[in-house]
């Protein structure tokens, strides 16, 4: 069961994520990260892993040379979901 502190840190989240959504939505902030630094932020293997199970969307626009990209939002969204997942079943 969540305690009053981690309520409320969930909520921080959710209302941070949702300006970034809509900042990111006004072009205000670039949303796109490439796939080294969603590696770096997030880490190679949880990143893997999301897209493994279809929770993340790898993007490759273009050619076979073109490079990788993923979303930051939905990366940090999974991240902060694990998180709160693992807290909860403490």
């Amino acid at each position: 069961m969540n305690t009053i502190q981690q309520e409320k840190d969930i909520r921080i989240d959710s209302a941070r994520m949702g300006a970034e959504i809509a900042l990111s939505r006004l072009g205000l902030i670039k949303d796109e990260i490439s796939q080294r630094e969603a590696f770096r932020q997030f880490g190679e293997t949880q990143v893997r892993t999301w897209v493994n199970r279809g929770l993340a969307t790898r993007v490759k626009p273009g050619d076979n040379n073109s490079k990788s990209t993923y979303s930051r939002i939905e990366l940090e969204t999974l991240k902060h979901l694990e998180f709160n997942l693992k807290l909860a079943y403490k």
